[in-house]
């Protein structure tokens, strides 16, 4: 033992040996150097164990988490009826435009298309391997749901990142339990591609330095394709420097997908945007929740790719949809640059106000899509610590279980039956709760630097 731990001494800097000991000081000086040398590496070995032991259960743990979300998304994707899979409105259009563009035709001109370009990506994949629509649809569901795994690591990597080794736990059971209870959307929908540009834009902007700039290009390319993720950059140019350069990136990201067709098909990228500007109230709406409890609905319709209602109120509400989506993104924008100018926004504070911000649009505007869920899934589970986190997630945890539960009832939903109205009220006044937790539930602010 003695020999062992004389060996180790030699192995110590020249400053920690006996032979190197100052003529001006006390032998004793020079043990309790030696002593103090020895402390310090076994400190070091013993946190260098710690953090291998940590690294070794966070992959672990959230590899059996990723293997057993995929799991259980495909095995509930297994179980749904072919009407709800083949009979997809959306998976038609999916499926068209993949194989559209494997014959060489140019979206906007040669074919028409509702969705931004940059959609157009996650659309080919599984045409590439597949010559009919039920394989296409199989094939597509398991692309969406690798993109689900992969924004759930990247959500769990960065609240490890955010607030230490064992942080990553409720955010990771908020992800992966919303998921599961927005399996269908996930599946049948291609918004899980946006879930995953913001969930890496969100590690990229807790990284900071050369990682900003990627940031930005995963919001350029999560906006071509479906515009929203644009307003995730305010919080991010708040935040983080090099504001300049990486809107030039952002803005360079959208010019790839929208220049071909601005230059080639201009007039079909302009009509697909006309046709979403001219879409009337959607049922799931905030708005049309209020007029279905207030008995002012007299019928839905099918219209523009979704349900409609028709009523007393309609024409206004769907005519006040726009200044009221531009007057919460102001508020929401004016609070997040008060707490700014206080000196209260670190970068832990990055999801919260890209998630009341992408929260503020979706209840102004009068298309609420179930699927838009989705697009909260990396960024809610990371906002606050301890009760706030708890508070914030179990929120949101509630607006997705009513989000579901709505969808199950949904033809009660469109017949104006209960309990479909009912249960679309609870959900969007959850929402609403949600967007003023994140701006105004307090919490305890960590000096983290912003550079």
């Amino acid at each position: 033992m003695k020999t062992g731990i004389w060996s180790f001494l030699n192995d110590a800097p020249s400053e920690a040996e006996p032979l190197q000991i100052s003529a001006y000081l006390p032998q004793s000086a020079g043990v309790s150097n030696q002593r103090w040398a020895l402390r310090q590496r076994v400190r070091a070995a013993r946190r260098a164990a710690g953090e291998n032991t940590h690294t070794v259960a966070f992959w672990t743990s959230l590899g059996v988490v990723g293997v057993f979300l995929y799991w259980r998304l495909f095995a509930m994707f297994a179980q749904l009826p072919a009407t709800k899979k083949q009979g997809s409105a959306g998976l038609k259009i999916y499926h068209h435009a993949g194989e559209a563009l494997l014959q060489g035709k140019f979206p906007y001109l040669d074919f028409p298309i509702e969705y931004p370009p940059g959609s157009l990506l996650a659309f080919v994949p599984p045409a590439l391997f597949t010559s009919n629509r039920v394989d296409y649809t199989t094939l597509f569901a398991k692309e969406m749901a690798l993109a689900a795994v992969a924004a759930l690591i990247l959500t769990a990597l960065t609240a490890r990142r955010l607030w230490g080794p064992w942080t990553y736990a409720i955010p990771t059971v908020t992800f992966t339990a919303a998921a599961l209870l927005l399996h269908n959307l996930i599946l049948a929908r291609y918004d899980a591609v946006v879930t995953l540009t913001l969930a890496l834009a969100t590690l990229c902007v807790v990284l900071g330095g050369r990682y900003v700039l990627l940031a930005y290009a995963s919001l350029g390319f999560g906006a071509a394709a479906k515009l929203v993720p644009a307003l995730a950059t305010l919080p991010l140019a708040t935040l983080r420097r090099g504001a300049t350069r990486g809107y030039a990136t952002f803005f360079g990201v959208l010019a790839l997908f929208f220049a071909p067709p601005l230059l080639l098909a201009s007039e079909g990228l302009l009509e697909s945007y006309k046709y979403q500007s001219e879409r009337g109230l959607q049922v799931e709406s905030l708005a049309a929740s209020v007029l279905l409890k207030l008995g002012w609905v007299r019928r839905t319709t099918f219209d523009y790719g979704a349900i409609e209602v028709r009523g007393r109120g309609v024409e206004l509400a769907s005519s006040l949809s726009l200044p009221l989506t531009a007057l919460l993104l102001l508020l929401t924008t004016l609070i997040m640059y008060g707490a700014y100018r206080r000196g209260r926004l670190g970068v832990e504070h990055y999801p919260r106000y890209a998630a009341a911000l992408i929260l503020a649009y979706i209840l102004g505007s009068r298309v609420l899509s179930p699927q838009y869920m989705l697009w909260l899934l990396p960024l809610v589970p990371l906002v606050g610590k301890r009760f706030v986190k708890v508070c914030i997630s179990a929120v949101f945890l509630a607006a997705c279980g009513m989000t579901r539960l709505m969808l199950i009832h949904y033809q009660d939903l469109v017949f104006l039956r209960f309990p479909g109205p009912d249960l679309l009220l609870a959900r969007n006044l959850l929402l609403v709760l949600l967007w003023v937790l994140l701006l105004f539930l307090p919490e305890r602010y960590s000096d983290r630097q912003t550079s």
